[in-house]
């Protein structure tokens, strides 16, 4: 009996012994999966890093708004939940929300509604300084970056001891004449912001065989924030077109806007004609002259 007794414990410590080495090893692997990123948030500077956490190399830099007066939290957490549109307190909503600890979010500034065309002008102008009653506020395309690619248990340290560095993304104003409006990183196609383009009207998609081709000069580009020739240059063109062989080609082209961030893909296609025939012209043998026409000359 005694000796049954011993197995059973053994057999029950051993049991006890693998439950916790793969209760570890889960947690383990679980953990280093959502610490592929560490973010940084710096109350004063108002500016949030986003970290290899293996390399320690910057991944995206941000502008936020933290609380007024610091009364934004300071510590060490890892995130706990996300919410495509998240209440907020004073009847407001947040877009892209990823829970911090207890009631601190990082979220989009304010709306007035769940309406992307309703955030609140005002506040998205204070973005670099402080501003919320404690969440970290952020532009639409930082907060849906961070709701994207960064895993719920991603480690979050909030203070004023770190340096960081600052976008290389510009701040952009919206015009305070309407009390809302949109968001102008907001990715979303409705959005009046995104940059624009187009063909030009005098471009033909028939191309001349043996011809020049260059896409850059065939499209018109506009946003509200950044110059066409900043647009240009951000252009990736994916496609090609052989002019010297005939055919129907797609080029797809995507600008984005530095200030904004928001991109737009358009795809053209084009078509080559056929090589045109080369037509020769048979020159006549000259006339052979007779006896007497020779004489006469």
């Amino acid at each position: 009996m005694k000796q049954r007794n011993k197995q059973k414990r053994i057999l029950l410590l051993t049991a006890m012994l693998m439950f916790a080495f793969a209760f570890f090893r889960f947690n383990t692997i679980d953990a280093q999966a959502a610490s592929k990123y560490t973010i940084y948030v710096n109350r004063k500077t108002n500016l949030v890093n986003v970290t290899d956490s293996r390399t320690g190399k910057l991944v995206k830099a941000m502008y936020c708004s933290t609380g007024k007066n610091y009364r934004t939290i300071r510590g060490t957490y890892n995130t706990t939940a996300k919410y495509k549109w998240r209440p907020l307190i004073h009847g407001v909503y947040g877009q892209y929300s990823t829970r911090i600890h207890g009631a601190y979010l990082f979220h989009s500034v304010p709306y007035y509604s769940i309406n992307k065309s309703q955030v609140s002008t005002k506040e998205y102008n204070k973005l670099g300084q402080q501003a919320s009653a404690g969440c970290i506020r952020l532009a639409v395309t930082d907060a849906k970056w961070i709701y994207d690619h960064c895993r719920l248990g991603t480690k979050v340290v909030i203070g004023e001891g770190r340096t960081l560095k600052k976008p290389t993304r510009p701040k952009v104003r919206v015009s305070t004449k309407k009390r809302a409006g949109w968001d102008p990183t907001d990715p979303d196609s409705r959005n009046p912001y995104r940059p624009k383009l187009t063909l030009k009207k005098k471009a033909t998609k028939t191309i001349a065989y043996g011809s020049t081709f260059n896409i850059k000069n065939m499209v018109n580009v506009s946003s509200s924030y950044a110059s066409s020739n900043a647009l240009l240059k951000s252009m990736k063109v994916r496609g090609k077109v052989n002019t010297k062989k005939a055919g129907t080609y797609k080029v797809r082209c995507t600008i984005t806007d530095p200030y904004t961030a928001v991109s737009v893909t358009k795809t053209f296609t084009f078509k080559v004609g056929k090589k045109p025939k080369q037509t020769t012209t048979e020159k006549k043998a000259p006339t052979e002259l007779t006896t007497e026409e020779k004489t006469a000359e």
